[in-house]
């Protein structure tokens, strides 16, 4: 069985949350993590900005818990809101009950039953800091692409000057369910 890799980069395409994790990860950064962009991006791209975080893998996390914790104590509840939603947009992080969230590879069997089920525990967790439930919906992904595509891009995008990113902006979310 031939193994392929098929997302192509869309780290910008949920600008809004990064700009946000961005500015939550400002007040308080004793990790000295360069950007939350670095931890949508794989470990040798991540690793020239990581800070003090010694595991690569760990990078995604630990950028979303500091955000939240540093939203929290500034009693920011969107700050918390997008912080989660930070971590709800790549599978390697966990904060609370959010171990993973949308399979990477929408074409791949069966991720509808899966993303939806982990956009109402998104939906729970930002229920539980106080903000909108309805905000879980913003962690969507692109529609599938095709398996064979040999381009890997399917339906994604990655525009980097696009605020407040691409999927948004060009009606590209695919909603996991149709309510929080």
């Amino acid at each position: 069985m031939e193994i392929k890799n098929r997302e192509v980069p869309q780290e910008h395409s949920h600008s809004a949350f990064l700009a946000s994790v961005r500015t939550g990860l400002a007040l308080d950064n004793s990790d000295n993590i360069q950007d939350p962009v670095l931890g949508l991006l794989g470990n040798g791209a991540a690793t020239v900005g990581q800070g003090s975080i010694t595991n690569t893998d760990c990078l995604h996390q630990a950028t979303a818990d500091q955000a939240f914790t540093n939203a929290k104590g500034a009693g920011d509840v969107d700050g918390m809101a997008n912080a989660l939603i930070y971590a709800a947009l790549e599978t390697n992080t966990e904060i609370a009950a959010i171990s993973q969230h949308h399979v990477q590879d929408p074409a791949s069997p069966g991720p509808a039953a899966t993303n939806k089920a982990l956009t109402l525990e998104l939906a729970r967790q930002i229920t539980s800091v106080g903000a909108n439930p309805q905000e879980a919906l913003k962690s969507g992904t692109f529609a599938p692409g095709e398996l064979d595509d040999p381009t890997a891009a399917g339906n994604s995008r990655n525009i980097f000057d696009d605020e407040p990113g691409c999927i948004f902006t060009q009606n590209l979310s695919v909603k996991d369910t149709t309510t929080c």
